[in-house]
C-alpha cells in the first residue's frame, strides 16, 4: 500500500485526477511469511472473538502499516 499511482485523464477540457494504490506483488499476500503473533491476532479478531485492543492494532498495522496506524492514533 505504500505505492500510489497518480492518474490524470483529460476529457473535454476537464482534467480528472485519481490516486490509486499500485499493484501489490504476490509476496505481500504470502501467509507463510506471517509471524505466529500476527496469525494469532488475526484468529482472535476474525474467528474467536476474544481480541484485545492490542490484537486489533496488530492486525491493522499488518494491513495498513505501522506508521499509518500510529499517525491515525496520534
Amino acid at each position: 500500500m505504500a505505492e500510489i499511482i497518480h492518474k490524470v485523464e483529460e476529457q473535454s477540457g476537464v482534467s480528472i485526477h485519481r490516486e490509486i494504490p499500485a499493484k501489490r506483488s504476490h509476496e505481500d499476500f504470502d501467509i507463510s511469511l506471517m509471524s505466529p503473533e500476527t496469525r494469532s491476532a488475526f484468529i482472535r479478531v476474525c474467528k474467536d472473538g476474544s481480541a484485545s485492543p492490542d490484537d486489533y492494532r496488530h492486525v491493522f498495522e499488518s494491513i495498513l502499516g505501522r506508521s499509518v496506524v500510529s499517525g491515525i492514533l496520534q
